[in-house]
């Protein structure tokens, strides 16, 4: 298996640049074809240009593995790999002319669907993150790992809302309020995959969002954990890629979290 998985990540962290240079290119047109997928949730010619060449790349290399991507859905494979791709992680800041967005490629396990490899390009910003299970995380070739801070007061988290947030907002506010009053601060970037490289590489403390689906969260979640975080669902079950709810921390400050949301976590969000 691990020399599959070397296989599959150096082939990709070689190959990810084309795609982040697409996005920048495509990024600097004044005329950028937009849709609403639902109230703010939007997709455009350049999502879906990114997956086509994510997943051709697959296919013709890993014609085998399986795939999970946002904008075309799930393709089986038979080789107990697949891969989960989000080509365009912060969709609204990009149309919006804003650099942080990212391209987030991971592969899962089939069956049990547990992250095994996490790349993370964020292309205006000239960096990427990366790790295979077991080995480690990484900005470009440097080991990270996530903050040593161990009190709410000292911390600073970062947080996203779901795209049915009108559902729920009360509630969502509530656990903002809650934080904010507790800890040096609350930010919002608009990309969960930078949220959590930003966590695995010590500049947050914690994370937590409710409505996240499973690309948001496999290559990402796993450069977390390789960096030495903890994840959990907001209500303290083991991470899943298939729950949508993410409490991703420092392992510190993670109790205190959890004490927070206790009672509090409304499923109508999901």
């Amino acid at each position: 298996m691990q020399s599959e998985l070397l296989d599959r990540s150096y082939h990709f962290l070689n190959f990810l640049p084309t795609v982040a240079d697409f996005l920048v290119q495509k990024h600097k047109e004044s005329e950028l074809k937009v849709d609403e997928k639902s109230l703010y949730n939007l997709v455009t010619e350049a999502d879906l240009k990114a997956e086509s060449m994510i997943l051709d790349e697959i296919q013709k290399n890993y014609p085998a593995d399986g795939i999970l991507s946002e904008e075309r859905g799930k393709i089986d494979g038979n080789s107990g790999y697949t891969w989960v791709v989000d080509p365009l992680d912060g969709t609204t800041n990009y149309t919006h002319g804003l650099p942080l967005y990212g391209v987030s490629v991971g592969v899962v396990e089939t069956d049990t669907m547990t992250p095994l490899i996490g790349m993370v390009f964020f292309p205006e910003l000239n960096t990427y993150y990366h790790a295979i299970k077991g080995q480690g995380a990484f900005r470009e070739k440097t080991p990270i790992q996530v903050s040593k801070t161990a009190s709410l007061k000292d911390s600073l988290f970062v947080t996203g809302f779901p795209y049915d947030r009108n559902l729920s907002l009360d509630t969502l506010m509530q656990y903002y309020k809650s934080i904010l009053q507790k800890s040096r601060g609350i930010r919002r970037t608009g990309a969960a995959t930078l949220d959590l490289c930003w966590l695995a590489e010590g500049k947050f403390e914690g994370y937590y969002e409710l409505g996240l689906k499973p690309w948001d969260m496999a290559a990402a979640g796993l450069i977390v954990l390789e960096a030495k975080g903890k994840i959990t669902s907001m209500d303290g079950n083991d991470f899943s890629i298939l729950i949508p709810s993410l409490l991703a921390t420092n392992g510190l400050v993670h109790d205190y979290l959890l004490a927070e949301f206790e009672g509090q976590i409304n499923r109508v969000v999901y």
